[in-house]
């Protein structure tokens, strides 16, 4: 399942709030209002429509019209936004520790 960024209404009720997380359980969260979620393509399209979503992002889309979010909570999304599609690419990736272009532990720490 593909993972969402849902942004939900700050004045949304309980028991919208409740309905959110049984139809997307959050796997990581900045506040409770912004989390992210796993959702099949039909729960990504149920979600769109409840009561108290400000926003269900996929990273696909351009980032624009986003909801007010205060600074932790601007900065987990844009971070988000930024990582969908990179490839990462570590120096060493899948080599063994001493392997060269790596080097081994210094003894003296």
């Amino acid at each position: 399942m593909p993972e969402i960024l849902v942004i939900l209404q700050s004045s949304m009720t309980k028991a919208d709030r409740e309905a959110v997380v049984r139809a997307a359980p959050a796997t990581q969260s900045i506040s409770n209002r912004v989390f992210l979620a796993a959702a099949s393509n039909a729960a990504l399209a149920s979600l769109r429509s409840m009561a108290g979503i400000a926003r269900v992002l996929t990273g696909a889309e351009p980032a624009q019209s986003l909801p007010q979010l205060d600074e932790a909570e601007a900065l987990f999304v844009q971070a988000w936004l930024s990582s969908r599609g990179q490839v990462k690419q570590r120096r060493g990736e899948g080599l063994d520790w001493d392997t060269p272009p790596m080097l081994p532990p210094d003894p003296k720490r």
